[in-house]
């Protein structure tokens, strides 16, 4: 008895002195939860996503905690720069044995550990497991550098997917291809002593388009040799501070993380993967680094896909789909040019950190948009540039970001925030914009109620995360909004407000109980008739009020279920129109074998009009965004299985489908389907070499 209480107090002494026993953790790839929360307030119905392929290749690719710099830190969704810096004062005086031992950190509680673990890696660690999408539980230093071949990792991902329903446009002989959208995407990775270099291509066609290579994307890429900390030929992707001077690729939004997200990542160049064909440079782009300055330098040479008056010859709308099926989307596919070459000077002064971003893109024809209000305010021309300044300071548990952005039209944009840490049990952050109405930005991505719209809108939000005890999250924020002058859908200037409240609370280990309450005002412009039967625009205010409520609950290592509630009720102040709706779901994870996963949802949902539809985040194929709108009286129900026949191997394949109750037809034009089903069979293979 005295030996083993005397060996027990050994082991309880050794784990607070970090020197003889390391807590072991196995992470679930599964982690479904926080890639929702990320993702679905989006609303892209979409089926691919750049935001998607970042959090994936990160999930496939964790960021090592013993080597990573801040920057590639902060690349992780839920990072915030006062963890990161924590991590990295952590780790200069012990190494990560476990990552497990980020709990130590201050800030870093039991359930901000579980949003960020999947996408770090301790890769010395001996103790540390994962549990694959299939449940079969490996050494993590075994599965996350395991390939066939040596110092190589190669990876080829194929999917199919096809809506069962012929719609109108293949019958009708408009959408002259086959019904299948095809996706193929090989990449290669080798990593030398001081250097890494990857390659990419990517081909895809969208249901109805003939040529199988529609979309084609490459590039090849050069990391961390000598000076050179990025060199890309091909295909890639700029973003900068806050993405008013610079930014290609969607970022997060407001949703249910209230502070940890708000701040954009500031990727610097990145290789370009996606299938979305405008979110891209295309041409050559480099990073020089040089003690604590980078230098970076960027050339582009891309289509885009317009409509080009013919008598003036200009262009006067873009479109951003990406279809080529008809002949008029045929006509309009790369018919207009752009060219883009620019420079950019980082400086990192560990507390402090700045960036002065200039480009200039010169078009093949003058951009004349067929809208006045457009015209007035918009980009016109043939030519743009923008000058910008970010900056990004840490101190102890304050951060404080911004930038200030001066475009063509010689006005200023800009954002300014600040974050706070408040220990393990709370943080907050308060954030100011201001983008003028006639800013016209070319190339920008500010955070804002109109996400992405980086114009015309200045707001004040508050954001609040509180962690009061172990297991329960609380988080909360206001943003107040204006839109100062007139746009193409209101003729005056509006104004809006947003609230929302999440919370969740982890019973117990496996189980987990959330709610969220949303209420959100925005005025908007209605067609209305007169006292003389006139259609009129009329000003009214619109308030949407989302509430939900769910829980998820693991039966078993291998069982997991979840349900949820939502409720939407949409009202207007003056001129009537109120609607409302609902949705619940059930859905079942259930790891049958120990190579085999199948997943399966059903729904119901009932709504009154498009207006009050509520939306639903699904699992998919590695690669495909599922945030489905659903709206009018129906069901809807998928079955997914994911086979894992080898350990480099991975086979996955999803049915689903949606009734809707009294219809003869969905949709509508070439998309019309004759009858009240709508469903989709997807097929997809991930091979790692």
């Amino acid at each position: 008895m005295l030996l083993s209480a005397l060996l027990a107090g050994s082991r309880i002494l050794s784990a607070g002195t970090d020197t003889l026993y390391v807590v072991p953790d196995t992470t679930d790839l599964n982690s479904f939860n926080n890639m929702e929360n990320l993702l679905e307030n989006s609303l892209e119905e979409t089926d691919d996503s750049k935001l998607l392929d970042n959090v994936e290749y990160l999930k496939d690719n964790p960021v090592d905690i013993n080597t990573a710099t801040q920057e590639d830190l902060e690349e992780i969704p839920f990072m915030t720069s006062i963890i990161a810096k924590r991590i990295i004062k952590y780790r200069e005086a012990n190494k990560f044995k476990s990552k497990r031992e980020l709990l130590k950190i201050e800030g870093v509680t039991d359930d901000y550990y579980d949003k960020i673990k999947v996408f770090v890696v301790a890769k010395n660690s001996k103790t540390d497991y994962v549990k694959d999408e299939s449940g079969y539980v490996t050494k993590e230093s075994v599965t996350r550098t395991s390939n066939i071949l040596k110092d190589f990792d190669v990876r080829l991902r194929s999917r199919v997917q096809q809506d069962l329903q012929t719609k109108a446009g293949f019958l009708n002989g408009q959408y002259p291809g086959s019904k299948q959208k095809i996706y193929n995407r090989l990449t290669a990775l080798t990593e030398g002593k001081d250097y890494q270099v990857g390659a990419n291509v990517t081909l895809e066609k969208d249901a109805g388009e003939t040529n199988y290579a529609d979309f084609s994307s490459g590039y090849l890429e050069l990391r961390n040799w000598k000076f050179v900390k990025k060199a890309i030929v091909g295909d890639y992707g700029l973003n900068f501070g806050q993405g008013l001077g610079l930014r290609s690729s969607l970022s997060y939004s407001k949703g249910s993380d209230a502070v940890d997200v708000i701040k954009k990542d500031d990727h610097s160049i990145q290789s370009y993967k996606s299938t979305n064909e405008v979110q891209f440079f295309r041409g050559a782009a480099t990073d020089i680094a040089i003690k604590n300055y980078d230098f970076l330098l960027f050339y582009s040479n891309n289509y885009f896909d317009a409509s080009i008056d013919t008598t003036l010859d200009e262009v006067s709308s873009f479109y951003f789909d990406g279809y080529h099926r008809t002949i008029n989307e045929q006509n309009r596919k790369n018919s207009g040019m752009e060219k883009f070459a620019g420079g950019r000077i980082f400086a990192d002064y560990d507390f402090l950190r700045l960036g002065v971003t200039y480009w200039n893109s010169t078009f093949s024809k003058d951009i004349k948009p067929d809208d006045s209000t457009k015209m007035l305010f918009g980009f016109s021309g043939n030519s743009a540039h923008m000058l910008s300044v970010d900056y990004d300071f840490v101190y102890r548990n304050i951060n404080v970001f911004g930038e200030f952005a001066q475009s063509q039209a010689n006005t200023v944009a800009g954002i300014g925030a600040v974050q706070v840490s408040l220990d393990r049990y709370a943080e907050f952050i308060l954030l100011y914009r201001n983008y003028p109405e006639n800013f016209s930005p070319v190339h920008s991505f500010g955070f804002g109620e109109n996400n992405g719209n980086t114009q015309n809108e200045n707001g004040f939000y508050a954001g609040l995360t509180l962690k009061p005890i172990k297991g329960l999250e609380v988080n909360t924020y206001f943003d107040q909004f204006k839109f100062p002058y007139r746009t193409y859908l209101n003729p005056a200037p509006t104004t809006g407000n947003d609230f929302l409240i999440t919370s969740q609370y982890k019973i117990k280990k496996g189980f987990l109980v959330y709610f969220k309450y949303r209420n959100k005002n925005k005025e908007e412009s209605r067609t209305v008739q007169d006292e003389f039967g006139r259609d009129v625009k009329k000003i009214d205010n619109r308030n949407q009020l989302n509430f939900r409520i769910g829980f998820d609950y693991d039966i078993s290592n291998s069982v997991r279920t979840r349900t949820r509630y939502e409720y939407v009720m949409v009202k207007y102040g003056t001129y009537g129109g109120n609607n409302k709706g609902y949705l619940f779901y059930s859905d079942l994870r259930a790891s049958v074998l120990r190579n085999l996963t199948l997943s399966t949802r059903f729904i119901v949902f009932r709504t009154e009009d498009y207006d009050s539809r509520v939306y639903e985040f699904e699992e998919d194929l590695k690669g495909v965004m599922s945030n489905v709108g659903l709206y009018g009286n129906g069901t809807r129900w998928y079955l997914m299985a994911a086979y894992r026949p080898l350990p480099f191997a991975e086979i996955v394949a999803k049915y689903s489908a949606t009734y809707l109750d009294g219809v003869k037809t969905i949709g509508s034009g070439n998309d019309l389907i004759q009858g009240d089903i709508n469903n989709r069979m997807n097929l997809g293979i991930e091979i790692s070499f």
